[in-house]
């Protein structure tokens, strides 16, 4: 059966054979994870998504615990992480290649598969009621950029205007362009900060390399 869709996020349990501990920030450690089953796929392919410089086309968590972010896992535990493929057809390749296996090889060793959740999502379900306000929950440490005269600058709040435009450029490069008109609301003020609870953090995202990020709750809210 064909499932017709346009994001695919892959849930993924599996049991520590070791314990080991995060010397930099996990999702650094699944997106290794994807490159390698996609590598084991089509080389080339892999190599060139790795090496390009656009958007890509899929979004990972670190480990987690029942539901938190973990810097160290233990042997015998079982933890998660997921990836959300915004190209269908990758999704559809990581979880054929999950259901075919019984046992994951991440962080240098093999790790006994649990259990794989697989959820589909396109524009239709995508489309709900309208809402005047939201909340997000901000688990990991997150950041946006800014162009500057001297490079970008990195931004670590909430600030709508960044969030939101990165989400478009995010939906418009894989799901549906999104009309000039809904980036000048943005500019407009469309979304506004009404509530705030979060505090900074740093991770290392590869070997020397540090970045700030807040987490925490956050409430939006589309002014009258």
């Amino acid at each position: 059966m064909t499932v017709m869709t346009d994001i695919v996020k892959i849930t993924v349990e599996f049991e520590a054979s070791e314990s080991k501990r995060f010397r930099m920030y996990s999702g650094a450690f699944v997106r290794g994870f994807v490159y390698w089953v996609l590598g084991r796929m089509n080389r080339e392919f892999a190599r060139q998504l790795h090496s390009s410089k656009s958007i890509a086309p899929f979004a990972v968590t670190p480990v987690m615990l029942d539901g938190t972010p973990v810097d160290r896992m233990e042997e015998g535990k079982l933890y998660n992480f997921s990836v959300t493929f915004f190209v269908p057809e990758i999704g559809e390749a990581l979880k054929n290649y999950l259901i075919s296996t019984d046992n994951i090889y991440f962080t240098a060793v093999r790790n006994t598969l649990k259990k794989v959740k697989v959820k589909y999502c396109d524009k239709a379900s995508l489309s709900s009621n309208a809402v005047k306000k939201f909340r997000v929950d901000f688990v990991t440490p997150c950041y946006f950029r800014f162009p500057s005269e001297i490079g970008y600058r990195f931004i670590p709040l909430p600030l709508p205007g960044l969030m939101f435009r990165s989400l478009a450029r995010l939906y418009s490069a894989f799901v549906s362009e999104i009309s000039q008109e809904y980036r000048e609301w943005l500019d407009r003020g469309g979304v506004a900060v009404s509530g705030l609870k979060i505090k900074t953090e740093k991770v290392m995202l590869k070997k020397g390399n540090w970045a700030v990020g807040f987490v925490g709750t956050v409430n939006f809210s589309l002014p009258e």
